[in-house]
């Protein structure tokens, strides 16, 4: 590609049945006021809705913004993910799912963000949280001004499993390429690797986007909660160094499915939990009770 034309910055939509909300989502982000090249990159997972003929209306009324993907075979959203991120070119990749959307200034500001520090892998942004059932529209809990830190490495991501939400999320195309395990992946796992050697940080104190209540480990199935166990268990081979801070993520989801007699997700965690224990974990987890509190949906937006 002749790097006059490339865009700086590729947003990659993983998209499935969104036909209520993708037609949102696509015009928040061609909306956006910007001084760069950008592209978007969508690819539908085999919908057997109204998505792809959304989709195809879109690319259709902006044909140098946007490149789709339609998979005739459903791959699940791993798969998916990763897929539709190995074909961005940008030198900056953000990811939205097909069921959020953004705010306005949100890709400005990150790009500023990422040219202004270069030893930043990944940039989040604050998110607001809609409750369609409810027609409830929130900020989440972060208070930027209450972080224990401004800057998240490695442990950090590893210690609080979700600390910005995946459709903040912007970061660097160098880093974007790591071994796959032989299970699947999620956005956890993905930010441990991106994250690298060096850090991930919050762009600013406003929310950017917005986030519809109802995906995510809290809310997912147990296939979700098997795959961070994995995920634990890889990087905790991987990093030893950084036992302690899985043992507190680990812990963390022992207590939440002892505390909802979720007597599999005990033992899931608990062997967990068990393999990472060491003195200076009790005292780690009780030092990161805010930064967990912050992480957690609002009440009044949980299904």
């Amino acid at each position: 590609m002749d790097t006059r034309n490339r865009p700086k910055v590729s947003v990659c939509i993983v998209t499935y049945n969104h036909e209520k909300y993708i037609r949102g989502c696509l015009q928040s982000l061609v909306d956006q006021a910007r001084n760069f090249l950008f592209e978007i990159v969508i690819a539908d997972d085999c919908s057997t809705d109204n998505t792809r003929c959304i989709v195809q209306e879109y690319a259709r009324k902006y044909p140098d913004i946007i490149r789709t993907f339609f998979h005739e075979k459903n791959i699940g959203p791993a798969k998916n993910y990763v897929f539709v991120h190995e074909q961005a070119v940008g030198e900056y990749i953000a990811h939205v799912d097909g069921d959020d959307y953004a705010l306005p200034g949100k890709l400005q500001m990150q790009v500023d963000y990422l040219d202004s520090n270069p030893e930043c892998n990944i940039v989040w942004h604050r998110m607001r949280l809609l409750n369609v059932a409810k027609d409830l529209l929130v900020d989440d809990l972060i208070d930027i001004s209450s972080l224990p830190k401004t800057r998240f490495d490695r442990g950090d991501i590893l210690r609080f499993i979700t600390i910005g939400m995946n459709s903040s999320k912007m970061y660097r195309a160098n880093v974007r390429d790591f071994p796959l395990p032989i299970f699947p992946v999620v956005d956890y796992f993905i930010n441990v690797e991106q994250v690298g050697s060096g850090y991930a940080a919050f762009v600013g104190t406003e929310p950017l986007g917005v986030y519809r209540v109802g995906g995510g480990v809290a809310s997912a199935g147990n296939l979700t909660r098997i795959v961070l166990r994995d995920s634990f268990l890889y990087f905790l081979s991987k990093y030893p160094k950084h036992a302690k801070d899985i043992g507190v993520a680990a812990f963390v989801l022992f207590v939440a499915a002892l505390k909802n007699k979720q007597w599999s997700n005990v033992r899931l965690f608990g062997s967990v939990v068990l393999k990472t224990f060491r003195l200076e974990t009790m005292s780690l987890i009780l030092s990161s009770r805010k930064m967990v509190s912050m992480l957690k949906l609002p009440v009044d937006v949980r299904r």
